[in-house]
């Protein structure tokens, strides 16, 4: 059914058709929901064993009886259809700008969502739902929105823990490095509220050290690729590069970003020289052999580098632990309010066209909610989320941080937290003629006026060119 709706939909795409009425009981209303890839359950599937990865877990089991349940509940059937990502912008470029949607909802990256809701082609569920919904209060468990600056609701993404985690990348530290040098834990600076951009300088230069007297530095206060960490001082003074339609790379916040992480090589010398080829695939292992104290670091790198051998535990490849923190907080940020996570999940979207668009926004909603999270159950819901942000199908993003089992679960908490605080920032999406020479700049070949001047332009050209302008 999938393949054969694949195919009516390129057809309808060519001949100009409004929108997708395929319909499996006469005039009984089917909800399509666009996608990148096959997914599964939907009203077509016959079989819970149609879903070729079906696994026979309870979350299995409770996904595909979702599908009766909200057949029954709203009087509708629904289809996932696979458009292929080149079908899903050929979508999106026709039928959605000319206000007749191929389908009811599109699962979309944010390079195809973006555009579109920035342009005015999205649903704002502020003009569909009740002021006072917990989605667009921001106090939803199933359901959140991207802020895209402007105050729309029309960006939806799933609140599972994987979508949270997924992406983040935190500052990490070599605990016995800050315990050899007799600091102060900074897990305990970020507790009270003063891990902040001149803390984290202070402790650079503390840990930034010849450690065999031969005169040359061994050991760096921090380390790391700045395509890693750029965007994630950004964020930590409160501010942004793309978020919106206007460029903000010439702002006052970002040149203190520039500025800062200039100075931390330039100025104080605390950190590792940058190499000038491989340059990210070295700086991503400098914390391994200690020539860093301070880093970025994701699950994925770690797990790469097999750190603490997430499949075979008793033989870890590293001695020491690495704890993930928040970044410290710069001179406009806000600890309670900064983004801390550049958000790179798929969103869901609801074109402006669709018809009741509140229906179909309700069969979303129940659909991601098949784990049937209800805050007014017995226990507020614990035992639904439980099963949707299972401990033991989420052991990889634990158990390759760490081999202690208290800082496994530490580091996964961080990383959920950066994930509740997501931004969207297309700095990432702006192509290679707006990337920042951000290596070159660091090393001094540009003054922080120098570089913002000189690709201020360049990045607004490239976001009016994702706007479509």
């Amino acid at each position: 059914m999938k393949k054969f709706a694949a195919l009516l939909l390129a057809l309808t795409m060519v001949l100009g058709m409004a929108t997708i009425t395929a319909s499996a009981e006469g005039s009984e209303r089917v909800i399509t929901i666009g996608t990148t890839w096959d997914l599964y359950w939907d009203s077509f599937d016959g079989s819970i064993e149609d879903n070729p990865y079906y696994s026979g877990t309870t979350a299995d089991e409770m996904m595909f009886a979702k599908v009766k349940q909200i057949e029954d509940k709203w009087n509708v059937k629904f289809e996932y259809i696979n458009l292929t990502y080149a079908g899903a912008k050929e979508s999106i470029n026709t039928s959605v700008l000319a206000g007749t949607p191929d389908v009811d909802v599109y699962m979309l990256d944010l390079a195809l969502a973006a555009p579109a809701a920035a342009n005015g082609y999205v649903t704002d569920l502020r003009d569909v739902l009740p002021a006072d919904n917990a989605v667009i209060q921001g106090k939803d468990a199933v359901l959140s929105y991207i802020d895209t600056g402007s105050g729309a609701v029309q960006l939806l993404c799933a609140n599972n823990a994987e979508n949270m985690v997924g992406s983040t990348m935190p500052l990490g530290f070599n605990l016995q490095m800050i315990e050899d040098a007799n600091l102060e834990d900074p897990r305990d600076l970020v507790e009270r509220g003063e891990w902040t951009w001149e803390k984290f300088r202070e402790y650079c230069k503390v840990l930034t050290k010849d450690t065999d007297g031969d005169g040359n530095i061994d050991v760096y206060g921090f380390g790391g690729w700045p395509g890693d960490y750029f965007m994630n001082f950004v964020m930590s003074n409160g501010t942004n590069v793309a978020a919106t339609a206007t460029e903000n790379l010439s702002s006052p916040e970002v040149g203190e970003v520039l500025q800062f992480i200039q100075d931390l090589n330039l100025v104080d010398k605390v950190m590792y020289p940058i190499p000038e080829e491989n340059g990210w695939d070295v700086c991503r292992g400098l914390y391994r052999d200690g020539k860093v104290a301070f880093t970025p670091i994701a699950a994925w790198i770690m797990d790469s580098n097999k750190d603490y051998a997430f499949q075979s535990p008793d033989s870890p490849t590293l001695d020491f632990d690495m704890v993930f923190i928040p970044w410290p907080v710069g001179p406009h940020g806000n600890a309670e309010t900064n983004a801390q996570k550049v958000t790179a999940n798929s969103c869901y979207v609801i074109p402006v066209g669709v018809e009741d668009p509140e229906l179909v926004y309700n069969v979303l909603y129940d659909l991601l909610n098949w784990y049937n999270y209800d805050p007014n159950s017995e226990d507020g819901g614990a035992a639904a989320l439980a099963i949707r942000d299972d401990p033991e199908t989420l052991g990889w993003w634990y158990g390759v941080t760490a081999k202690d089992i208290d800082l496994q679960d530490y580091n996964f908490e961080i990383m959920m937290e950066m994930g509740r605080h997501q931004m969207l920032d297309n700095y990432s999406n702006l192509g290679s003629d707006a990337e920042l020479p951000l290596r070159e700049f660091i090393n001094g070949d540009y003054t922080t006026a120098q570089l913002q001047e000189k690709y201020r332009q360049t990045i607004q050209d490239a976001i009016d060119g994702i706007l479509g302008k």
